[in-house]
């Protein structure tokens, strides 16, 4: 009964309040206490009540899944995905993780999601996130991986099993990896071109690092249909790579976190380009 009260909870607490709590020291504390009493790895259907999600179905498990539950998650960036989605577009979620954003850009009116995503564990939970959501017809899964050439490679499964990135990624390279597996690798632009897949109105891109190798088997159709596109920058050295190749595209690129063009100095190391 204790735990079923406490699931909703957090619905009864004003939005704006949410991002605030871990500042307020007993109330935070006493929220972590009750979190870790009564709901520790406990997992449950969560209706998120606010903020750009808000309304999508996701299974969570808490204490990992708190800025979820909440809905208080990559706040700015998902709010600022949801506003670029036109109703009737065509979205690519690439490095899907575990589905949260491919439920906002489809609760955003997404016509369709294509979700790419190697990781065993991650497909699981995308395949949670869309059977939660059967009002979403949007969101389909491909358990593949995204890159410069199509053919077979290494992926590397990090020691938290949702976190993995292919071995030519240069992120974190000092970082032991769990388990090795091989995958599945396609281009944007044969799958475009073979007709495999609508051209895209919305990208996204979040791979760990492997963020140039995505672009450079997208060239054609970035420059064809321009695309809309989000995506997490792993490295100062690869925001010059990826922002030299969007500005021979003809893209205009500013970072999210300081709404300016990017100076490779002054922005985060690890920052998203909006483009």
């Amino acid at each position: 009964m204790i735990s079923q009260i406490l699931r909703q909870s957090i619905s009864f607490v004003p939005w704006q309040w949410r991002i605030r709590i871990k500042d307020i020291p007993f109330i935070a504390s006493f929220q972590r206490w009750l979190v870790n009493q009564f709901l520790n790895n406990q997992k449950f259907i969560h209706t998120i009540n606010a903020g750009p999600a808000c309304g999508l179905n996701y299974p969570v498990c808490l204490p990992d899944d708190k800025l979820i539950w909440t809905g208080t998650y990559e706040v700015d960036f998902s709010t600022a995905l949801a506003k670029a989605v036109s109703a009737g577009d065509v979205c690519y979620d690439i490095g899907g993780f575990r589905g949260f954003f491919s439920g906002i850009l489809a609760l955003a009116g997404a016509q369709k999601v294509y979700i790419f995503e190697p990781l065993p564990d991650n497909c699981q939970q995308i395949k949670a996130v869309i059977d939660a959501n059967s009002n979403l017809s949007s969101m389909n899964l491909l358990d593949i991986a995204v890159g410069e050439q199509a053919g077979e490679a290494e992926f590397l499964v990090m020691p938290e099993a949702s976190m993995g990135k292919l071995a030519s990624s240069s992120f974190q390279s000092n970082a032991k990896e769990q388990n090795k597996i091989s995958v599945r690798i396609e281009t944007i632009d044969e799958l475009v071109q073979s007709g495999r897949l609508e051209k895209p109105d919305l990208i996204k891109i979040d791979v760990e690092g492997a963020e140039i190798f995505v672009l450079r088997g997208a060239v054609n159709t970035l420059r064809q249909y321009k695309p809309k596109l989000f995506i997490e920058i792993h490295s100062r050295e690869l925001a010059r790579e990826c922002y030299f190749l969007l500005t021979e595209c003809g893209y205009t690129v500013t970072v999210l976190e300081t709404k300016q063009p990017p100076d490779f100095l002054t922005e985060p190391e690890v920052c998203h380009f909006v483009a």
